[in-house]
């Protein structure tokens, strides 16, 4: 008999459920516009997803569509494709990689167990739900623009870094507070 403990994920389309949708459009217009900075794995997996999964009208084939009705189509996907999301958000950590190895060192030196920095978080199986209490996104942040005020990078972009290189969601953060409450 094993003792290891049994390590509980969620699909990566689960980040929406953390995502203001004016932000998940930021992510989605980001990564459409550079996808010829993305690997071409990542860029050739992207457009074949949204050609086989969106219906735009007007195109036989949506990957045809221009760059805005794209990015406009593509939020519904990246709600429930696993694989679109997961692609999308390893494609747009690698075009900030500055953040991506601050963020890194970050939850490294708070003794979370990570990935290389190198790996492709997208093969995961999902996001991890243990979420250390002493590290929310606001302590995260602002450790992070202390340490390094020339990153300039938004909120949301040092937090959603944080739940891709950390590969955690918040998911039980509160869960103990709240049944203490109660």
């Amino acid at each position: 008999m094993s003792d290891e403990k049994k390590i509980q994920v969620l699909p990566f389309h689960a980040v929406n459920e953390f995502m203001r949708e004016d932000y998940r459009l930021v992510v989605l217009h980001e990564v459409f516009s550079a996808l010829d900075q993305c690997t071409p794995m990542q860029k050739q997996l992207i457009l074949k997803m949204f050609s086989k999964n969106v219906n735009v009208p007007g195109f036989r084939n949506s990957g045809q569509a221009p760059l805005s009705i794209k990015i406009k189509n593509s939020p519904s996907l990246f709600e429930r494709s696993h694989e679109f999301s997961a692609t999308v958000m390893e494609c747009w950590c690698n075009l900030h990689p500055k953040l991506k190895s601050a963020m890194h060192s970050l939850l490294t030196e708070r003794g979370w167990t990570l990935q290389p920095l190198e790996s492709d978080r997208s093969l995961l199986p999902g996001f991890q739900i243990d979420w250390p209490k002493t590290d929310n996104f606001e302590s995260l942040i602002k450790t992070l623009q202390s340490a390094q005020p020339e990153l300039n990078e938004s909120d949301d972009n040092i937090s959603l870094m944080a739940v891709w290189v950390g590969n955690k969601l918040p998911y039980n953060l509160y869960s103990n507070d709240e049944s203490v409450a109660e």
